[in-house]
């Protein structure tokens, strides 16, 4: 896994000085003593440290026919955890109109138990030593559950051919994945597959199933079709969580739909073809922290349609396609903080038609558009104690219909054009900010009341205020 290096978050200095409402008029008075008085406080107040920027790699190349890590492809088998001796042999049988081997009864089953089960190695056959070719789907009924760990295999490959593919999906039972790899495979070509358009298998838990998965590469899975994507957990009452693994290549890292509970934390999500972590619809009570996320095809971490009461603590987000991180469509309640998010093609963090939300603690910086954007009907969000710096636009944008919104203890330096721009009709609170060396520090527009003074503005090349 790629890990930049640790960073210890820059502390946000106090207000040093309170200039009256006529100091901040500037460009609607066109005051000169006022602008004068300004340049004075800024020459007692010396701006903030500069920023530490993460050390980041460059951008990562696998092989495809040799797509898992030489850690895990070189890793010696674990031994497994002491068992007490099954009541009985797995059920498990072929199902040639779906074309799925069905595991019915058993738990903790291994691939070579599955195998031995099912009898047919055209279905399931170890074709090195801990490397497992899968035929067929593989579903895993109530009652039942699936192991694939280094204990007994190393890289589990779902076969994936033109028109043809095989999956792992649990209905209602469980799935553990520890220690070892998953990834398509076309075995005439001897790589992953990597056409997407003809389908590629993906691995999915729905109906009150568990998926866990731990210390494991998950590559080159998933299409683009309902419940194909990759990695999912779907519906209320499915479970589990991803820990300490890497993810790429996927259609989309990781995908959850009406899901609570689940756990994303201290993984790597590189390269996949959309999103990096999409939590959907009505997914909630999630906790996504120290991630590292970047370069993914769109955004790097997304809450979409009512995904409400989470948490995103800790991550670094960096080089995605478009935004970095965002709330989306009524995903309300949640919590955005101390993450790293920069160098992403638009935005670090957008919020956009969702509520209620706080954004505190971020290091948001050298985004190609904005550092923190709040969007469209957006309503009541928090703002504070974030440093947005060196992004190419503003620090933090506030458009459309976004009102309620507060802004509160942020530094805001060195962006391209304004430390805050505001366009809305509505109110918005911008108190106790330090806003410095950008083109100007604050651009209103619409009916935003120009703030009453408590936020230290200075050293900007153009206007501490512009009231439009």
């Amino acid at each position: 896994m790629t890990t930049p290096t640790p960073r210890t978050p820059a502390r946000t200095p106090a207000p040093a000085h309170k200039p009256a409402r006529a100091a901040l008029l500037v460009a609607t008075l066109g005051v000169l003593g006022a602008a004068l008085s300004l340049g004075v406080s800024a020459c007692a107040a010396p701006p903030p440290q500069p920023l530490t920027r993460q050390q980041v790699a460059a951008p990562i190349v696998t092989d495809p026919a040799n797509p898992c890590s030489a850690q895990a492809a070189a890793a010696p088998a674990e031994p497994a955890a002491p068992q007490a001796a099954p009541a009985a042999p797995p059920e498990a049988r072929f199902d040639p109109a779906a074309n799925s081997i069905v595991l019915s009864a058993g738990t903790g089953v291994t691939l070579p138990a599955l195998a031995q089960a099912v009898g047919n190695p055209d279905l399931l056959r170890e074709v090195a030593p801990g490397e497992w070719l899968l035929g067929a789907d593989l579903a895993v009924l109530p009652g039942s559950s699936l192991q694939i760990t280094s204990a007994t295999a190393r890289w589990l490959k779902l076969t994936s051919t033109a028109g043809r593919f095989a999956s792992v999906k649990a209905f209602g039972g469980g799935i553990e994945i520890a220690g070892t790899c998953v990834t398509s495979w076309d075995p005439a070509t001897g790589t992953v597959d990597t056409n997407v358009d003809d389908g590629r298998g993906y691995l999915l838990a729905r109906d009150g199933a568990t998926m866990t998965i731990d210390r494991s590469e998950l590559r080159y899975l998933g299409n683009g079709d309902v419940e194909s994507y990759g990695l999912s957990w779907r519906t209320e009452g499915t479970t589990g969580k991803i820990t300490n693994s890497v993810v790429s290549h996927n259609y989309y890292g990781l995908y959850s739909y009406e899901v609570g509970g689940l756990v994303v934390a201290d993984n790597e999500f590189h390269d996949n073809i959309l999103y990096g972590v999409d939590p959907h619809t009505g997914s909630h009570d999630m906790t996504i922290e120290r991630n590292v996320v970047h370069d993914n095809g769109k955004h790097g971490i997304i809450l979409a349609e009512d995904c409400v009461d989470s948490v995103i603590r800790d991550n670094v987000v960096y080089r995605n396609n478009h935004h970095g991180i965002v709330l989306y469509l009524n995903s309300d309640r949640n919590t955005i903080e101390g993450n790293d998010t920069f160098a992403n093609a638009a935005q670090g963090i957008n919020i956009n038609e969702s509520n209620d939300n706080t954004i505190r603690g971020n290091r948001v910086y050298d985004n190609v558009e904005s550092g923190i954007g709040i969007t469209q009907t957006s309503q009541n969000n928090l703002v504070e104690n974030n440093q947005a710096r060196g992004n190419q636009k503003d620090g933090i944008r506030v458009v459309s219909e976004a009102s309620r919104t507060t802004l509160r203890a942020n530094t805001l330096g060195e962006n391209g054009r304004y430390g805050v721009y505001v366009d809305v009709d509505g109110d918005v609170d911008i108190a106790g900010n330090t806003i410095f060396a950008n083109r100007s520090g604050i651009m209103l527009k619409g009916s935003v009341a120009v703030p009453d003074g408590d936020n230290r503005i200075f050293n900007n090349a153009e206007d501490a205020i512009v009231d439009d």
